[in-house]
Protein backbone atom coordinates (compact mmCIF):
# COMPACT_ATOMS: atom_id res chain seq x y z
CA UNK A 1 0.00 0.00 0.00
CA UNK A 2 2.83 2.43 0.58
CA UNK A 3 4.23 1.88 -2.61
CA UNK A 4 0.73 2.08 -4.39
CA UNK A 5 0.57 5.29 -1.97
CA UNK A 6 4.19 6.74 -2.99
CA UNK A 7 3.47 6.66 -6.66
CA UNK A 8 -0.36 8.09 -6.60
CA UNK A 9 1.52 11.09 -4.70
CA UNK A 10 3.26 11.75 -8.46
CA UNK A 11 -0.42 12.73 -9.66
CA UNK A 12 0.11 15.61 -7.83
CA UNK A 13 3.41 16.82 -8.65
CA UNK A 14 4.45 17.67 -12.58
CA UNK A 15 4.61 15.00 -14.73
CA UNK A 16 6.76 15.84 -18.02
CA UNK A 17 5.76 12.75 -19.39
CA UNK A 18 2.78 13.70 -19.65
CA UNK A 19 0.49 14.43 -23.18
CA UNK A 20 -0.24 17.96 -23.60
CA UNK A 21 -2.16 17.41 -26.09
CA UNK A 22 -5.75 15.30 -26.20
CA UNK A 23 -4.40 11.62 -26.26
CA UNK A 24 -3.04 10.11 -28.76
CA UNK A 25 -4.46 7.62 -31.34
CA UNK A 26 -3.38 4.47 -32.86
CA UNK A 27 -3.65 1.70 -36.13
CA UNK A 28 -1.89 -0.71 -34.71
CA UNK A 29 -3.60 -3.94 -33.83
CA UNK A 30 -4.15 -6.45 -30.23
CA UNK A 31 -0.78 -6.51 -28.91
CA UNK A 32 -1.56 -8.67 -26.20
CA UNK A 33 -1.91 -12.95 -26.52
CA UNK A 34 -5.11 -12.65 -24.28
CA UNK A 35 -7.85 -9.61 -23.76
CA UNK A 36 -8.42 -8.75 -20.82
CA UNK A 37 -12.25 -8.40 -19.98
CA UNK A 38 -12.70 -5.65 -16.49
CA UNK A 39 -16.13 -5.01 -15.52
CA UNK A 40 -16.61 -1.45 -13.95
CA UNK A 41 -18.87 -1.15 -10.98
CA UNK A 42 -20.32 0.51 -7.75
CA UNK A 43 -22.42 -0.19 -5.07
CA UNK A 44 -24.67 3.06 -5.59
CA UNK A 45 -25.32 5.26 -8.69
CA UNK A 46 -23.27 8.39 -8.97
CA UNK A 47 -20.27 7.82 -7.73
CA UNK A 48 -18.21 8.37 -11.45
CA UNK A 49 -18.23 5.00 -12.78
CA UNK A 50 -19.04 5.62 -16.25
CA UNK A 51 -16.97 8.84 -16.33
CA UNK A 52 -14.32 6.45 -15.27
CA UNK A 53 -14.98 3.83 -17.60
CA UNK A 54 -15.34 6.13 -20.86
CA UNK A 55 -11.82 7.80 -19.79
CA UNK A 56 -9.86 5.14 -19.03
CA UNK A 57 -11.04 3.14 -22.41
CA UNK A 58 -9.23 6.42 -24.06
CA UNK A 59 -6.70 6.05 -21.72
CA UNK A 60 -5.89 2.51 -22.26
CA UNK A 61 -6.13 3.65 -26.35
CA UNK A 62 -3.47 6.07 -25.74
CA UNK A 63 -1.30 3.00 -24.66
CA UNK A 64 -1.70 1.91 -28.03
CA UNK A 65 -4.19 -0.86 -27.01
CA UNK A 66 -7.38 -1.95 -28.86
CA UNK A 67 -10.03 -1.40 -26.69
CA UNK A 68 -13.80 -2.10 -26.95
CA UNK A 69 -16.00 0.07 -24.24
CA UNK A 70 -19.46 -2.29 -23.65
CA UNK A 71 -22.10 0.43 -22.28
CA UNK A 72 -23.94 -2.17 -19.73
CA UNK A 73 -25.94 0.32 -17.86
CA UNK A 74 -29.25 -0.34 -18.40
CA UNK A 75 -30.77 1.97 -16.75
CA UNK A 76 -28.67 5.09 -16.60
CA UNK A 77 -26.63 4.40 -20.03
CA UNK A 78 -25.06 7.79 -20.32
CA UNK A 79 -21.56 6.60 -21.52
CA UNK A 80 -22.51 8.35 -24.94
CA UNK A 81 -23.65 11.48 -23.35
CA UNK A 82 -20.13 11.95 -21.87
CA UNK A 83 -18.57 11.79 -25.51
CA UNK A 84 -20.75 13.67 -27.00
CA UNK A 85 -22.27 11.40 -29.39
CA UNK A 86 -25.50 9.96 -30.05
CA UNK A 87 -26.13 6.10 -31.17
CA UNK A 88 -28.29 5.39 -33.77
CA UNK A 89 -28.39 1.41 -32.85
CA UNK A 90 -27.57 -0.75 -29.78
CA UNK A 91 -26.58 -4.18 -29.29
CA UNK A 92 -30.37 -5.10 -29.35
CA UNK A 93 -30.20 -4.10 -32.73
CA UNK A 94 -27.37 -6.87 -33.32
CA UNK A 95 -29.25 -9.53 -31.09
CA UNK A 96 -32.10 -9.29 -32.97
CA UNK A 97 -30.20 -9.52 -36.32
CA UNK A 98 -30.77 -6.23 -37.56
CA UNK A 99 -27.52 -4.70 -37.84
CA UNK A 100 -23.99 -5.86 -37.31
CA UNK A 101 -21.27 -4.94 -34.58
CA UNK A 102 -19.32 -2.68 -36.75
CA UNK A 103 -22.38 -1.06 -37.27
CA UNK A 104 -23.20 -0.05 -33.75
CA UNK A 105 -20.18 0.58 -33.22
CA UNK A 106 -18.91 4.32 -32.32
CA UNK A 107 -15.01 5.21 -32.40
CA UNK A 108 -13.68 7.72 -30.15
CA UNK A 109 -10.33 7.18 -31.66
CA UNK A 110 -9.08 4.25 -34.40
CA UNK A 111 -8.63 1.99 -31.77
CA UNK A 112 -11.59 2.59 -28.85
CA UNK A 113 -14.78 1.71 -30.07
CA UNK A 114 -17.95 2.19 -27.65
CA UNK A 115 -20.30 -0.13 -28.28
CA UNK A 116 -24.20 0.81 -26.66
CA UNK A 117 -25.78 -1.75 -24.53
CA UNK A 118 -29.40 -1.12 -24.90
CA UNK A 119 -31.82 -3.63 -24.45
CA UNK A 120 -29.10 -6.26 -26.12
CA UNK A 121 -27.28 -6.61 -22.42
CA UNK A 122 -30.33 -8.36 -20.68
CA UNK A 123 -30.82 -10.50 -23.81
CA UNK A 124 -27.78 -11.27 -23.58
CA UNK A 125 -27.61 -13.62 -21.31
CA UNK A 126 -30.60 -15.36 -22.36
CA UNK A 127 -29.12 -16.55 -25.93
CA UNK A 128 -28.93 -20.49 -26.37
CA UNK A 129 -26.60 -22.62 -28.56
CA UNK A 130 -29.66 -22.47 -31.05
CA UNK A 131 -30.75 -18.77 -31.23
CA UNK A 132 -26.95 -17.39 -30.48
CA UNK A 133 -24.61 -19.51 -31.76
CA UNK A 134 -24.08 -16.96 -34.31
CA UNK A 135 -24.10 -13.85 -32.72
CA UNK A 136 -21.73 -15.61 -30.02
CA UNK A 137 -19.43 -16.32 -32.63
CA UNK A 138 -19.19 -12.76 -34.13
CA UNK A 139 -18.76 -11.23 -30.01
CA UNK A 140 -16.12 -13.66 -29.69
CA UNK A 141 -14.40 -12.63 -32.83
CA UNK A 142 -14.45 -8.93 -31.93
CA UNK A 143 -13.36 -10.23 -28.68
CA UNK A 144 -10.08 -11.72 -30.13
CA UNK A 145 -9.44 -8.26 -32.19
CA UNK A 146 -8.87 -6.44 -28.86
CA UNK A 147 -6.71 -6.22 -26.14
CA UNK A 148 -9.02 -4.56 -23.41
CA UNK A 149 -13.09 -5.10 -23.08
CA UNK A 150 -14.10 -2.96 -20.70
CA UNK A 151 -17.99 -3.54 -19.32
CA UNK A 152 -19.67 -0.29 -17.76
CA UNK A 153 -22.07 -2.42 -15.98
CA UNK A 154 -25.20 -0.53 -13.49
CA UNK A 155 -24.81 0.24 -10.10
CA UNK A 156 -26.27 -2.67 -7.31
CA UNK A 157 -26.31 -6.65 -7.43
CA UNK A 158 -29.45 -7.32 -9.30
CA UNK A 159 -28.79 -10.65 -11.68
CA UNK A 160 -27.59 -8.86 -14.98
CA UNK A 161 -24.97 -6.73 -13.17
CA UNK A 162 -23.65 -9.68 -11.02
CA UNK A 163 -23.40 -11.58 -14.33
CA UNK A 164 -21.29 -9.07 -15.89
CA UNK A 165 -19.35 -8.83 -12.84
CA UNK A 166 -18.71 -12.90 -12.19
CA UNK A 167 -17.69 -13.02 -16.36
CA UNK A 168 -15.13 -10.74 -16.47
CA UNK A 169 -11.55 -11.90 -15.91
CA UNK A 170 -10.91 -8.53 -13.30
CA UNK A 171 -13.46 -5.95 -11.60
CA UNK A 172 -12.91 -2.69 -10.58
CA UNK A 173 -15.33 -1.31 -7.67
CA UNK A 174 -15.67 2.57 -7.09
CA UNK A 175 -15.93 3.81 -3.84
CA UNK A 176 -16.06 7.62 -2.54
CA UNK A 177 -15.47 8.44 1.29
CA UNK A 178 -19.33 8.45 2.08
CA UNK A 179 -20.19 6.04 4.65
CA UNK A 180 -22.76 4.42 1.92
CA UNK A 181 -20.60 4.52 -0.62
CA UNK A 182 -18.47 2.27 1.41
CA UNK A 183 -21.00 -0.04 2.85
CA UNK A 184 -22.78 -0.70 -0.91
CA UNK A 185 -18.72 -1.29 -1.73
CA UNK A 186 -18.63 -4.19 0.60
CA UNK A 187 -22.40 -5.66 -0.24
CA UNK A 188 -20.88 -5.86 -3.97
CA UNK A 189 -17.78 -7.27 -3.12
CA UNK A 190 -19.55 -9.95 -1.25
CA UNK A 191 -22.06 -10.79 -3.67
CA UNK A 192 -19.44 -11.15 -6.59
CA UNK A 193 -17.33 -13.97 -4.67
CA UNK A 194 -20.20 -15.93 -3.61
CA UNK A 195 -20.73 -16.37 -7.23
CA UNK A 196 -16.47 -15.93 -8.28
CA UNK A 197 -14.58 -16.69 -5.12
CA UNK A 198 -11.33 -16.46 -6.68
CA UNK A 199 -12.13 -13.19 -8.39
CA UNK A 200 -9.43 -10.43 -8.62
CA UNK A 201 -11.09 -6.95 -7.41
CA UNK A 202 -9.57 -3.84 -7.55
CA UNK A 203 -10.72 -0.44 -5.77
CA UNK A 204 -10.89 2.84 -7.15
CA UNK A 205 -11.43 5.61 -4.81
CA UNK A 206 -12.96 8.85 -6.10
CA UNK A 207 -13.59 12.13 -5.44
CA UNK A 208 -11.04 12.47 -2.76
CA UNK A 209 -8.66 15.24 -1.40
CA UNK A 210 -5.78 13.48 -1.14
CA UNK A 211 -4.10 10.16 -0.66
CA UNK A 212 -4.36 9.43 2.73
CA UNK A 213 -8.22 10.02 2.18
CA UNK A 214 -8.31 7.31 -0.68
CA UNK A 215 -6.09 5.12 1.64
CA UNK A 216 -8.49 4.87 4.61
CA UNK A 217 -11.39 4.91 2.41
CA UNK A 218 -9.24 1.46 0.73
CA UNK A 219 -8.29 0.47 4.02
CA UNK A 220 -12.04 0.34 5.67
CA UNK A 221 -12.80 -1.80 2.70
CA UNK A 222 -10.22 -4.07 2.75
CA UNK A 223 -9.97 -4.88 6.41
CA UNK A 224 -13.74 -5.43 6.12
CA UNK A 225 -13.63 -7.83 3.08
CA UNK A 226 -10.67 -9.62 4.95
CA UNK A 227 -12.56 -10.41 8.06
CA UNK A 228 -15.78 -11.61 6.89
CA UNK A 229 -15.19 -12.56 3.28
CA UNK A 230 -11.35 -13.94 3.60
CA UNK A 231 -10.10 -12.04 0.52
CA UNK A 232 -7.88 -9.57 -0.32
CA UNK A 233 -8.80 -6.37 -2.60
CA UNK A 234 -6.49 -4.45 -4.24
CA UNK A 235 -6.01 -1.12 -4.29
CA UNK A 236 -5.56 0.57 -8.19
CA UNK A 237 -5.91 4.06 -7.78
CA UNK A 238 -7.30 7.13 -6.74
CA UNK A 239 -9.49 9.93 -8.61
CA UNK A 240 -9.30 13.56 -6.66
CA UNK A 241 -11.89 16.12 -6.59
CA UNK A 242 -11.72 18.42 -9.46
CA UNK A 243 -13.37 21.04 -10.42
CA UNK A 244 -12.76 20.10 -14.33
CA UNK A 245 -14.60 17.04 -14.01
CA UNK A 246 -17.84 18.89 -14.31
CA UNK A 247 -17.44 21.12 -16.42
CA UNK A 248 -16.28 18.48 -18.80
CA UNK A 249 -19.62 16.37 -17.94
CA UNK A 250 -21.74 19.83 -19.00
CA UNK A 251 -19.40 19.91 -22.23
CA UNK A 252 -19.98 16.49 -22.95
CA UNK A 253 -16.41 15.59 -23.10
CA UNK A 254 -14.03 13.25 -21.97
CA UNK A 255 -11.90 14.77 -18.75
CA UNK A 256 -8.99 13.22 -20.38
CA UNK A 257 -9.59 15.29 -23.76
CA UNK A 258 -11.37 18.11 -21.55
CA UNK A 259 -8.13 19.04 -19.44
CA UNK A 260 -5.16 16.82 -20.07
CA UNK A 261 -3.59 17.98 -17.14
CA UNK A 262 -5.81 18.32 -15.11
CA UNK A 263 -5.41 16.24 -11.76
CA UNK A 264 -8.11 14.01 -12.98
CA UNK A 265 -7.31 13.27 -15.56
CA UNK A 266 -3.61 12.64 -14.68
CA UNK A 267 -5.03 10.00 -11.73
CA UNK A 268 -7.15 7.69 -14.46
CA UNK A 269 -3.46 7.84 -16.64
CA UNK A 270 -1.86 6.52 -14.07
CA UNK A 271 -4.50 4.03 -13.37
CA UNK A 272 -4.54 2.78 -16.86
CA UNK A 273 -0.83 2.80 -16.83
CA UNK A 274 -1.24 0.22 -13.67
CA UNK A 275 -3.86 -1.92 -15.97
CA UNK A 276 -1.17 -1.87 -18.83
CA UNK A 277 1.93 -3.15 -16.72
CA UNK A 278 0.58 -5.52 -14.32
CA UNK A 279 -0.78 -8.92 -15.28
CA UNK A 280 -4.22 -8.36 -13.57
CA UNK A 281 -5.62 -11.82 -14.28
CA UNK A 282 -3.30 -13.94 -12.53
CA UNK A 283 -5.82 -15.89 -10.43
CA UNK A 284 -7.12 -16.97 -13.83
CA UNK A 285 -5.60 -20.29 -15.47
CA UNK A 286 -4.42 -20.19 -19.01
CA UNK A 287 -7.58 -22.09 -20.03
CA UNK A 288 -9.96 -19.53 -17.98
CA UNK A 289 -7.99 -16.57 -20.13
CA UNK A 290 -8.60 -18.82 -23.15
CA UNK A 291 -12.52 -18.35 -22.58
CA UNK A 292 -14.37 -15.86 -24.20
CA UNK A 293 -15.84 -13.33 -21.78
CA UNK A 294 -19.65 -13.66 -23.89
CA UNK A 295 -19.04 -17.53 -23.15
CA UNK A 296 -18.31 -17.32 -19.74
CA UNK A 297 -21.59 -14.50 -19.33
CA UNK A 298 -23.81 -17.22 -21.13
CA UNK A 299 -22.94 -19.99 -19.02
CA UNK A 300 -23.65 -17.96 -15.93
CA UNK A 301 -27.30 -17.72 -16.95
CA UNK A 302 -27.57 -21.85 -18.42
Amino acid sequence: MNDQASTLRLVTSNDQADRATSPQTSNQMKTRSYTQSIAISGGKGGIGKSNLSVNLAIELGALGKEVALLDADLGLANADLLCGVTPKHHLGHVVAGWKELDEISIYLSSNVRLLPGGSGVSKLANLSVDNGSDLLEKLKDLEESIDYLLIDTAAGVADNVMGMLSAAGDVIIIATPEPTSIVDAYATIKVILQKAESKPIHIVVNNVVGVGDAEQVFEQIDQVVRKFLNHRVKFLGMIPTDPNLPEAVREQTPIVRYAPQSPASRAIRLIAKQLHSQESTELLTPSEKAKSFWNRLNQNHN
